[in-house]
């Protein structure tokens, strides 16, 4: 199927390892332009240079996207490669603040916690989200999707609370855009994740033993396996598509079967 994505302009801000690499990738198959960023520069430099290989139009920048002076130099770097974006990805850092790591409970949680937590999950998004629009608006065209976390839908009870409470906020902001500014040929959607192949998820592991193990996915997960990050790439292409104008508010969950709830 052909996406009608060929040229067009993507910026995925966390795009140099796990699901972010597998959207680049994804995204550059199709022909798009595709400025990513990273924190970690080998990883940066690393994707960049794989996906050059197999004849990808991408740049790779290492910025923080949670901060203003992170967000200019990202915007500033997409339009002098590529111009102004058609295609606004974000794939926010590791939910958990860097004070408390993943320690559990809500007494372990301080104020700090949460306000890093919203800078990182939901400012980034506001903050990039408002750059994109104006050029969005004026081509009539445009595709803003969040990568968020099937906690979204069934929270998890046993990870610190500003991992849940706090990233569920990108829910409505995502509907509201949806609404707002679908006039203008512009949609709004969430891709709600669940158990993934990536350094983010064996960390996430290893600070729980005593609560989920490999084995305990496997047993939860239908399709009897982890996601790789291709297939996560794959969906978020669709979604930036021409195919998928009539798709817009959405929280989608991708997670093989792992959430039981209907809705």
């Amino acid at each position: 199927m052909d996406l009608g994505i060929a040229n067009r302009t993507a910026i995925v801000a966390g795009g140099s390892r796990g699901c972010g690499r597998g959207i680049v990738e994804a995204l550059a198959a199709e022909g798009t332009r595709v400025l990513f960023t990273g924190r970690n520069a080998d990883a940066v430099n690393a994707t960049q240079a794989e996906v050059r290989s197999n004849g990808g139009q991408v740049t790779g920048l290492v910025a923080d996207m949670t901060t203003r002076d992170g967000v200019t130099e990202i915007m500033d770097a997409a339009r002098a490669a590529y111009g102004d974006p058609d295609i606004l990805i974000v794939n926010a850092p590791n939910a958990f603040p860097k004070r408390s790591g993943h320690l559990r409970g809500f007494e372990n949680c301080a104020d700090e916690d949460y306000l890093e937590t919203f800078d990182n999950h939901v400012l980034s998004v506001v903050r990039l989200t408002r750059a994109v629009l104006p050029a969005m608006k004026a081509r009539q065209w445009g595709r803003l999707l969040n990568i968020g976390t099937i906690a979204f839908k069934t929270p998890h009870q046993e990870d610190p609370m500003p991992a849940t409470d706090v990233r569920i906020a990108v829910a409505p902001l995502q509907r509201i855009l949806a609404h707002e500014y679908g006039r203008w040929g512009i949609t709004a959607n969430i891709i709600a994740t669940g158990p993934f192949e990536s350094e983010l998820s064996r960390d996430y592991l290893a600070s729980i033993p005593e609560i989920k193990t490999p084995e305990w996915y496997l047993r939860m997960l239908p399709v009897g396996r982890w996601g790789q990050p291709i297939e996560m790439g794959w969906l978020a292409a669709f979604l930036c598509s021409d195919r998928a104008a009539f798709l817009t508010g959405e929280v989608i969950r991708l997670d093989g079967g792992y959430t039981k709830s209907l809705f």
